[in-house]
């Protein structure tokens, strides 16, 4: 090749490099979205003396899709009336019913169904309290969910209702759940509560999946936090201990015993349950407890007075009008190795 043709190859060269650098672009995206919108603000910030039909500004931290708003927002106390908003990407304005009462306090739910651009919905409801007076309720119920569930809602009623009318009667509060809940803003009165897995409000209410409180309602008082436990069975049938073949493997195995001390009326059943397996025993007249053959593992530890003597944790039903067993729960989660004897101290039923 002669010089002249390389020095005319050369500059075509370069050109074609430089060409191939500069179509290099940098990596589109980034991490993938997971977590949730957040509230940032509200406007006006303070939420007293608010006028029906007025306008409220929601702020979040990022882009909502819209669609998602249909059936996202609703009003507590249910107020049986459509809420209307506007979309501004970032920003929601919400316009007050016009009847709502002046002396009531109301909490704005943004419910599990409201997403950001990347369909990453809320897990538990944001609640925004609005009164049209010069005060804001103070009333708390709150508490946990036990046992096998998938996607829990707990349902409100002001008033001690009969069972037989909790299925004809809309529910006052309703707030999605994971495996702890809270009613915020609540009145000083008395209120019926139940939980359900899978909400449907378009079925009858038998026909979901209840759990019920021990006791027929719970009294709201100034100045006190109301706690309440719900548990949830699963569908199918459970391991139990003695079903277990455990001459093949012995050292496998686990034991735990203590003791109970408070208020209970026996029988009582001590259960260590997880999502595979459960096992069980009754609480002796001594008040101590032991169980053996327990496969290792983490476990939630529970006691319950079995009133109807069936060796299972009832919850209730609406057909039999009856309210669920009282349960109590370990505060702790026990892990238990193979070979090993763990032992549960004074369990006091009273805290």
């Amino acid at each position: 090749m002669s010089l002249n043709q390389l020095n005319k190859i050369i500059p075509f060269l370069c050109l074609l490099i430089f060409s191939a650098c500069a179509s290099v672009k940098a990596p589109q995206g980034g991490p993938l979205d997971s977590e949730p919108p957040k509230l940032l603000s509200t406007s006006p910030t303070k939420l007293t003396n608010l006028q029906p039909g007025q306008q409220i500004t929601v702020s979040f931290n990022e882009f909502i899709k819209e669609e998602s708003l249909k059936n996202a927002i609703e009003i507590f106390p249910d107020i049986n009336t459509k809420i209307d908003f506007e979309y501004y990407g970032k920003d929601v304005i919400i316009t007050l019913p016009l009847n709502l009462e002046m002396k009531k306090t109301y909490v704005i739910s943004l419910n599990s169904n409201l997403s950001d651009e990347q369909n990453v919905k809320l897990n538990e409801n944001i609640i925004i309290p609005i009164s049209c007076s010069s005060s804001i309720d103070q009333g708390t119920i709150k508490g946990k969910i036990f046992g096998s569930f998938t996607k829990p809602s707990i349902l409100l009623w002001k008033g001690i209702i009969d069972k037989d009318k909790l299925v004809s009667k809309k529910p006052d509060y309703v707030i999605s759940s994971s495996k702890q809940f809270s009613f915020d803003y609540l009145a000083i009165d008395k209120y019926t509560i139940m939980a359900v897995d899978l909400y449907n409000p378009k079925l009858s209410l038998e026909k979901n999946k209840l759990s019920f409180f021990s006791e027929s309602f719970i009294e709201v008082k100034e100045d006190n936090v109301t706690n309440v436990n719900f548990f949830f069975h699963k569908n199918e049938t459970e391991l139990e201990s003695d079903s277990l073949d455990v001459s093949k493997d012995i050292e496998k195995f686990a034991s735990i015993l203590g003791n109970l001390n408070g208020k209970y009326i026996l029988p009582v059943i001590i259960e260590l349950k997880n999502e595979d397996n459960s096992f069980k025993t009754e609480l002796s007249l001594d008040g101590t407890f032991k169980i053996n053959n327990v496969i290792n593992g983490r476990y939630q530890l529970f006691a319950y007075q079995d009133r109807n003597n069936n060796s299972i944790l009832d919850t209730g039903s609406l057909e039999k009008n009856i309210n669920a067993e009282k349960f109590y729960v370990y505060p702790d989660s026990l892990t238990l190795r193979s070979n090993w004897e763990l032992e549960i101290q004074d369990w006091n039923l009273d805290q």
